[in-house]
C-alpha cells in the first residue's frame, strides 16, 4: 500500500501503562491518546520506553496531551494538544519522507 494512503492508527494509553506490556505493529504510524488528562514523570518515562520499543525512521508516533503538559515532555517526543494536529503532523512527515527529506 502507498505509505501516503496507509491509515493512521490510534491507541489509548492508560495512566499507569507499562511499555513492556504493549505490543503494537511497528510498521505503521501511530497517534497515542491519554486515557486521563494527567501526566506524571512515570508516564513520561514509560512513553519514552514505548517510543524506543517502536523506534522507526519510516513511521511517525505522536502523543496527544493537554496543552498545559506539552512542555513536560522531552523535545524528541512529538506531542500536540489535539487529535487533528497529530494527524496533520503525521501527514506532513509522510510527505517529507516521500520527498526524501
Amino acid at each position: 500500500m502507498d505509505p501516503l494512503l496507509q491509515p493512521i492508527e490510534t491507541y489509548k494509553l492508560a495512566i499507569a501503562f507499562k511499555a513492556a506490556d504493549i505490543f503494537l505493529p511497528p510498521n505503521q504510524d501511530w497517534i497515542f491518546e491519554m486515557e486521563k488528562e494527567v501526566v506524571s514523570s512515570v508516564f513520561i518515562i514509560e512513553y519514552q520506553n514505548l517510543m524506543m520499543q517502536l523506534a522507526s525512521e519510516q513511521y511517525s508516533r505522536v502523543l496527544v496531551v493537554p496543552a498545559n503538559y506539552l512542555d513536560a515532555f522531552p523535545e524528541d517526543c512529538h506531542v500536540v494538544p489535539t487529535h487533528g494536529e497529530a494527524k496533520d503532523l503525521i501527514e506532513m512527515e509522510r510527505i517529507q519522507r516521500d520527498l526524501g527529506f
